[in-house]
């Protein structure tokens, strides 16, 4: 779970960075970041609006559980955490790499 909430976390600290950048006076010859930043901020909302479907059950899902008296438990397999994290860092280095390239 550390693991998981550490990539979340760098990857928002560079799209924090990232987005700065594109609001900035040298925006308009970030011709490489724009399209990048559009694209990956509509994959990776799908994918935490996916995350979030799983670590927040609906009302059913928490009556069942209650009713059959399971215990929580964290939802992700470990193949799981670790396509999500392979997604992140895949976003990650390709933000930073937009950066670079726009920035020569």
């Amino acid at each position: 779970m550390n693991d998981l909430m550490n990539g979340i976390t760098a990857l928002q600290t560079t799209f924090q960075q990232v987005k700065n950048l594109a609001k900035g006076p040298g925006a308009t010859k970030l011709i490489a970041l724009k399209p990048l930043l559009e694209s990956s901020s509509l994959e990776l909302e799908k994918e935490f609006n996916r995350m979030l479907g799983i670590l927040q059950p609906g009302v059913r899902q928490k009556a069942k559980r209650k009713l059959l008296g399971q215990r929580l438990k964290w939802p992700f397999q470990k193949a799981d955490v670790e396509q999500i994290l392979q997604l992140l860092e895949r976003h990650k280095s390709a933000l930073i790499l937009a950066m670079n390239s726009d920035q020569m």
